[in-house]
């Protein structure tokens, strides 16, 4: 039996933190009890290890947690670099707490390679689980990744880093050699991660497209030169309703130049929607008619739509009814046929119903049509023949009906929709003047990412000696002491801080 108590910063729902007194007993043979305050917080079975925090990042995900959909107080942290306490041993740490990493039976969603998204699962920091704002950590044992040759300020980043590159790879890999243009809209802690990670991959494949950062504060020009973007454009009412011209900065070129906004319009082929701001997506759609790739997770509405983050966390796409919308699948080991939900007040042109006819008649998906209401009761019920709960495709026409198949019960964290599903908008539908479903009918695809692999982005750095030490130096501005989190918290928010960490001393 093993038994710490110590005194953690607590994140409240009014953006505050207080103090509490946690207790962690048990082992990783038999399962933890978990107290706060003398009080019963959490139950954990076997196959969790007791591990001394290090390090632990501070990003936006931290910053916006009150505007999450999960409890709270609550320890927060998820970029964490902790030690084993016996053998002084360092990992970092997957923050998905699922079945798979605690050695037990997988589930549906880990046999069809999405562990992720099991539905039973705890967060790090973000949902129940403790996280890295407290000296010590509870971690399911498969999630453990060993730093090897990452320094701590590395290894902080490869949570985060892991995420962009993810990223990355969905959006540019089905794009491929097409993309000409690629922009990313607020690029701070995430952003400039994402601008690494498109560098990376562009070398590492061969691909010869263009990186521009859009910011607008003008001290952010020479990070995103130094992450690797080829153009910066600066205009200091980004996001406003009317932006005014700005400047461009080119790499390895002294001089600015002016640049007019209207310039812009639909000029790039990719967008990465890094901003954490409400007016980042409807910025997005004025830059590009193709693909708008959205990291954001600030718990906030745009455009109308509620439900913006939970589609990030569930990483699912919306695009429109195209003819080869089959082949967006991506991340998972589907079977054939295809389970498409067609909302029975979709409106349908005859093209769209005939290619739906056709693609039933070969086998190739299989249709429900009917309310939400009516399908989410399908999935429940023994005539569902999927292997998830959850159809892999569903055609509505509406913005409210969006958010109803990202969410059917805002009660439960399930969508209508499988996790890298696909919500497709009919290009005849009657939407009147929704500007983000004008878009998607236009021809555009939103798409989404959150986790990446650790253990291959780490094997990929080891490729890449020094990539990670530089951006890390770059990109960490400020350390502080475990016991000054309220005050690095704060000092996270400030435009001149781009990354901040914490230190846990020796305990």
């Amino acid at each position: 039996m093993i038994e710490v108590r110590f005194t953690a910063f607590e994140y409240n729902s009014n953006d505050s933190f207080t103090d509490s007194v946690y207790e962690m007993k048990g082992s990783e043979e038999s399962g933890w009890h978990i107290l706060r305050n003398s009080s019963p917080y959490l139950e954990l079975g076997k196959g969790y290890r007791l591990l001394k925090t290090e390090l632990c990042g501070i990003c936006s995900t931290d910053l916006d947690r009150r505007f999450l959909p999960f409890p709270l107080p609550q320890i927060i942290g998820h970029e964490v670099v902790a030690s084993d306490y016996l053998t002084g041993e360092k990992y970092v740490l997957e923050i998905n707490d699922t079945v798979v990493s605690r050695g037990e039976e997988p589930d549906p969603f880990c046999k069809v390679g999405i562990p992720t998204h099991s539905p039973t699962r705890m967060v790090l920091g973000i949902d129940r689980l403790p996280g890295g704002f407290g000296p010590y950590i509870l971690a399911p044992k498969g999630n453990l990744v060993e730093i090897k040759q990452l320094e701590d300020m590395e290894a902080v980043l490869l949570e985060p880093f892991a995420a962009s590159l993810h990223g990355v790879e969905v959006s540019v890999h089905r794009a491929g050699t097409q993309l000409r243009k690629i922009a990313v809209l607020g690029p701070r802690r995430l952003g400039s991660l994402v601008i690494a990670a498109l560098d990376l991959y562009r070398k590492r494949s061969n691909l010869n497209y263009e990186i521009v950062s859009l910011i607008r504060h003008q001290s952010l020009a020479n990070l995103s030169l130094r992450m690797g973007a080829d153009q910066v454009l600066y205009f200091s009412d980004l996001g406003e309703v009317e932006v005014r011209d700005g400047l461009l900065f080119e790499k390895n070129v002294g001089t600015t130049t002016a640049a007019s906004w209207s310039d812009y319009k639909q000029a790039f082929d990719l967008i990465f929607d890094t901003t954490g701001s409400v007016s980042g997506l409807e910025t997005s759609t004025y830059l590009t008619q193709k693909e708008i790739h959205r990291k954001t997770t600030n718990g906030q509405a745009s455009l109308g739509i509620e439900h913006l983050t939970e589609l990030v966390v569930d990483e699912i796409s919306v695009t429109n009814l195209r003819s080869d919308f089959l082949d967006l699948v991506w991340g998972i080991e589907v079977t054939s046929p295809a389970l498409v939900f067609v909302s029975s007040s979709a409106s349908l042109d005859k093209e769209e119903k005939d290619l739906l006819e056709d693609l039933e008649k070969k086998d190739r998906i299989r249709i429900f049509t009917g309310s939400i209401k009516e399908g989410t009761e399908f999935l429940e019920s023994q005539e569902f023949p999927g292997t998830l709960p959850r159809f892999d495709f569903a055609i509505i026409d509406s913005s409210s009906e969006l958010d109803t198949v990202i969410r059917p019960d805002k009660k439960e964290e399930k969508s209508l929709v499988r996790p890298r599903g696909f919500i497709l908008i009919p290009k005849s539908a009657k939407h009147g003047s929704n500007l983000f479903l004008d878009w998607i009918v236009g021809g555009g695809i939103l798409s989404t990412s959150r986790c990446g692999d650790f253990v291959r982005t780490r094997e990929l750095l080891e490729t890449e000696p020094g990539f990670l030490k530089s951006v890390s130096e770059n990109l960490i501005s400020k350390e502080f002491d475990s016991r000054s989190i309220p005050e690095a918290y704060t000092d996270a928010r400030k435009p001149e801080n781009i990354k901040v960490v914490v230190r846990h001393k020796a305990s």
